[in-house]
This record gives C-alpha cells, structure tokens and sequence, in this order.
C-alpha cells in the first residue's frame, strides 16, 4: 500500500503490540510499496501467521487512520461512513481505493481496489479489510448481517481462523479483488457516533487541504475549531482522536509542529477569517477565537501579523482584500 508517514507510523505501532519487533526485521526505512512488502513478509514468516494483516486492521484503534476515521464516525449512517471514506481514504494510502457498488439484488458491495497494482497488496487488501470492518462494527448501532466477504486471499488450507476473525462463516477466497457486502438493512444503520457539526467541519477543512495529505492535522484543527471559543487541551483532545497524549505529541512532531502551535495557527485562521468579515467589533472577535480579553488578542495579533488589528482592518482586510460590511450590520468600531 503506497505510505505516508502516518500510515506507516501506525503500522509500525500496530506490529509493536502484535509482539514483533520491528527493528530486527531490518526494513528502513519504511517509505514506499517494496519495503512494506517485505515487512508483511517478514513479519507473517517471524510470527507464523498468514492472517497478521488482517488481525493488525482488526485491533487498529479509531483514530489511528485520522481523517478516514473522524470523518466516517461523525457520518450518520453505515453507508455515508463508507461513502465519506471512499473519498478521503487516498490520504492515508495513496493508490488504495474504495468502490462501491449496488448489485442487483440491492446488496452494497465496498471493493478494495490497487491503483496501479503495487507489491504486497494481498497485504495491504488484509489490512484495509480488517480496518473496514472493525470500524463498521464498532460504530454501527446494531449487529451488522454482512451477507459475504471476498478475499483475494488464496484459498487456505484451514478456514477455521479466519472465520474466527471476521466473525463470519459466509467467505469466498481467491476472487479478483477483496470486497465486504452490506445487506440494504446493513448500510442504513445509524451510527451511535454521528456528529453533524463536526462531520461538516472536517469535510471543510479536508477539501481546503486534501493536497497536504496530512491527515493527523485536518482532524486535530477541525476539532479545535469545533470546540472555539473554548481553549481545548491536549488531554481533551488526544481522546477525541482515539490517541494517547504521548502518541498525539509524538506524530504531530514528526510533523514539524506541536499541539500549541496547530492551536495557535485556528485562532489565527479564525480570527483572521472574523476581521475579513467586517461584522464584529475586535472584542467580539477576541472572545470569539477564545481570548478573555481584548487586549490579549491584540497582542496576538501583533505576533502573527507584526501589527495591531485595527491597523490590520483600515488597511483592508487579514488576507489583504479590502471588504465593506453590509450597512445593516456595520457597527461603531
């Protein structure tokens, strides 16, 4: 599966609680399609397991594939999860992709598609298969029936783990292409986690930067965009995504930047966003982007932009375009 460095990161971690070291495998660094390839490979011969992939994506927690997961659990429904992830999953694995389709008998089919075919991708169709379905199942307000699953996988001598793992019995190996079924039932089911407000957030800020491809930073700025004017904390935060502290601390470093200062850069972005507008006085907008006074937004303000706010709006607006409030909402400033 083609990486970036979250997804890859995640792996790693994942393989670490399966028990296997990583490290003595030798593969580094862990950056494109062969060298994942042949850390499944190694990692399957150290363990004795052909199943690993799969059982890896089962156990991954929520929030370890970032946006794909925070967009999919504030969806409504079991269909619009899978919908909404269909869009974004080439995020987090670029060449992976999801297509749904409706077959005759009204059955929604979700196919795991390689685009090109890269080296490892029975694998990586284990891994997303497990990831899939796990999240289904957890998120989904009822049992799901899930009237089959494909799998690329050859035909294995033994069916009885892999029946064991995806809690199913109705499996059909060797097809051309790995893929879950959802019964009509299936893929209306709501979702105990839907979240509107923070579903439309994200969908925002993942169209305005889907070219970064950093996930882990879409999904921590929409939900301290969500929660302003309040101040969130990592400790607040870290859970929301399904992370540890440490574990949050840790990928956004290795992002360049920190908890503080994504923080910082959505009270800039809002405040920035407000004073463009032309609508609020600068105390509505310090209280707005989570300041308890005006003058700490100005001293804010003389940070990001080396200049006051008020300097900053008779010179024309944050991004440099001069805008004139409506008369029935201008205001004394």
């Amino acid at each position: 599966m083609p990486l970036v460095p979250t997804t890859a990161q995640a792996i790693t971690e994942m393989l670490g609680r399966f028990g296997v070291d990583v490290a003595a495998l030798k593969v580094s660094p862990l950056d494109d399609d062969p060298a994942l390839a042949v850390l499944w490979t190694r990692a399957i011969a150290r363990t004795g397991r052909r199943t690993l992939p799969l059982e890896v994506g089962l156990k991954m927690p929520l929030g370890m594939m970032a946006v794909v997961d925070y967009l999919a659990a504030a969806s409504a429904t079991v269909g619009a999860a899978l919908t909404v992830a269909q869009r974004v999953f080439p995020l987090v694995a670029p060449g992976v992709q999801l297509l749904l389709e409706r077959l005759p008998s009204g059955v929604r089919r979700v196919v795991i598609v390689n685009q090109p075919p890269f080296p490892g991708e029975l694998e990586s169709d284990l891994l997303v298969l497990g990831i899939l379905l796990a999240r289904m199942r957890t998120l989904a307000s009822r049992p799901l029936e899930l009237p089959r699953l494909e799998l690329a996988e050859p035909h294995p001598e033994s069916r009885t783990r892999w029946v064991e793992l995806l809690g199913t019995s109705r499996l059909r190996f060797g097809t051309r292409r790995t893929s879950l079924h959802f019964s009509a039932s299936d893929w209306a089911t709501p979702l105990r986690s839907a979240d509107p407000r923070l579903l439309a957030t994200l969908e925002t800020l993942v169209g305005a930067e889907q070219r970064t491809g950093d996930a882990l930073l879409v999904a921590v700025r929409a939900l301290a965009m969500q929660r302003l004017p309040a101040t969130p904390t990592i400790g607040e935060v870290a859970p929301a995504l399904g992370l540890s502290v440490r574990s949050l601390q840790r990928r956004l470093a290795l992002s360049g930047t920190s908890f503080v200062e994504v923080l910082d850069e959505v009270r800039r972005n809002r405040a920035e966003q407000l004073l463009d507008e032309g609508l609020l006085t600068l105390g509505e907008i310090a209280a707005r982007v989570g300041f308890a006074e005006q003058a700490s937004f100005t001293r804010a303000w003389q940070r990001w932009r080396g200049e006051a706010p008020s300097r900053s709006r008779r010179h024309g607006s944050a991004s440099g375009t001069k805008r004139t409030p409506p008369a029935s909402k201008a205001r004394a400033r």
